[in-house]
């Protein structure tokens, strides 16, 4: 903020001309009093008394000619002065913007020239001090933003598979565990598929572990793009994939199985050995009344898996299903 125009008090000279007229007045006053003495008009007192009385006259003359107006400005430039020093202090306490206000006077002289130069350095660096306070706020918020997106993804590497991009095994103990606590709270249920690439051995013993990596990459991509929103897919270590259904009963969930093996079997191939590879799937579910801990659940659908394998491979086999069927 620019300084206010500063109208001049009226001229030095005169304040001088109406001190000397003070002192002058006070001598002509002692003189009186002198006079009065010497000339025996109070010759019937004592000669202290008469010295005494001198002084009062010309104390009382002094005091007559007085400039009390500018004895009344040495006071109010005193309080005015206090009332600066306070302000200055709040403000170096409190740091806060409020207490400059007060510093703002209408005073034309000295005092207020003062006042008004303190106001705008203290406003500046108020300004300052708020500004250097904006920027650390939003460097704070860059560094905890940036924090945070690379926390972010590092936790993505670290639960995701490189080759697939799907989540591995640490991603779905975590899933799985919360899906089924879901499950346990809201009556509802948790389907699993177990999914196994049929001979993926033979495929690495005679094409190479460039041609398994590409079948295994292929079955991620048809994972990732055509389950249903809401539903999770994970490699959990070699050709062995896991699938969450949520709130969906067995038979949806062998529906879906059939759809992931149904879009592999389309998989470009251009070997003729080994044949083109096939899916073995098992099905598992939890329902909220009977639900079993997640390394029971996931048993259950190994089981059904193995089960596909055993009865010819390239098939879908549900937990349920053995049970009856035993």
């Amino acid at each position: 903020m620019s300084n206010r125009t500063i109208r001049r008090q009226p001229a030095k000279a005169g304040a001088d001309l109406t001190a000397r007229l003070w002192v002058l007045a006070g001598l002509l006053g002692i003189t009186a009093g002198i006079g009065v003495v010497v000339t025996g008009r109070l010759g019937h007192l004592s000669g202290a008394v008469e010295a005494l009385i001198a002084v009062a006259l010309g104390w009382l003359t002094m005091l007559a000619f007085a400039p009390w107006r500018q004895m009344k400005k040495i006071f109010d430039d005193r309080a005015e002065i206090r009332k600066l020093t306070r302000c200055v202090r709040q403000i170096n306490r409190d740091h806060r913007s409020e207490p400059l206000r007060k510093l703002l006077t209408d005073r034309s002289d000295g005092i207020g020239e003062l006042s008004r130069a303190i106001y705008d350095t203290l406003a500046a660096a108020t300004g300052h001090r708020l500004q250097a306070r904006l920027l650390r706020r939003t460097m704070d918020h860059s560094i905890r933003r940036g924090t945070d997106r690379a926390a972010s993804h590092l936790q993505r590497q670290v639960e995701t598979d490189p080759l697939t991009s799907l989540g591995n095994r640490g991603a779905l103990r975590a899933q799985i565990e919360r899906l089924l606590g879901s499950a346990k709270r809201g009556d509802g249920s948790l389907s699993v598929l177990m999914i196994d690439v049929d001979q993926f051995k033979q495929i690495n013993d005679r094409l190479g572990h460039e041609a398994g990596d590409q079948c295994l990459a292929y079955l991620g991509r048809q994972l990732q793009s055509g389950l249903r929103r809401g539903d999770f897919a994970f490699r959990i270590g070699g050709d062995e994939f896991i699938v969450l259904i949520p709130d969906q009963p067995i038979e949806v969930a062998k529906s879906v199985a059939g759809r992931i093996s149904s879009s592999f079997s389309q998989m470009p191939w251009p070997h003729a050995q080994p044949s083109r590879p096939t899916l073995s799937i098992g099905a598992a579910s939890a329902l909220s009344s009977k639900v079993a801990d997640p390394q029971e659940l996931l048993r259950r659908a190994d089981e059904a898996m193995y089960a596909a394998k055993r009865s010819g491979r390239a098939r879908i086999v549900a937990y349920d299903d053995l049970r009856s069927a035993a």
